[in-house]
């Protein structure tokens, strides 16, 4: 898959690991930390599948406490208001936009949350 974000439009690469290192690092703000754990996680459609729990032991804290079910939720709430991630984020996939996020590689192109490929991934 090609990355355009449009005409004009400028974009530059992250590191995913780094991105890991942050989602998992109790000095950012729980937002921030879902936010880069989608980042970290996405694959070729912007989805980012956890594990059942899985996003909660990512966001456990320095002394070894794994935040709430409510907690977890009240960030991708936060994370969602804020347009960090897709309005169709659960804490099982956190999605981010199009506009937002592309990946090419050998990623996947499939999410067992929402459904296969997404219809501008298809064309890819």
């Amino acid at each position: 898959m090609r990355i355009d974000f449009g005409p004009g439009v400028e974009w530059g690469g992250l590191s995913q690991a780094q991105c890991e290192r942050i989602a998992r690092d109790d000095r950012h703000q729980l937002t921030y930390r879902v936010y880069f754990a989608a980042l970290w996680k996405a694959n070729r459609i912007a989805h980012a599948e956890f594990r059942m729990g899985e996003l909660a032991r990512t966001l456990v804290d320095d002394g070894g406490v794994i935040p709430s079910w409510q907690s977890v939720t009240n960030a991708i709430k936060r994370a969602k208001a804020l347009d960090l991630i897709g309005q169709d984020s659960t804490a099982r996939c956190l999605t981010l936009p199009h506009h937002h996020f592309q990946k090419g590689g050998r990623a996947g192109r499939r999410c067992s949350v929402h459904g296969d490929a997404t219809p501008w991934a298809q064309a890819g």
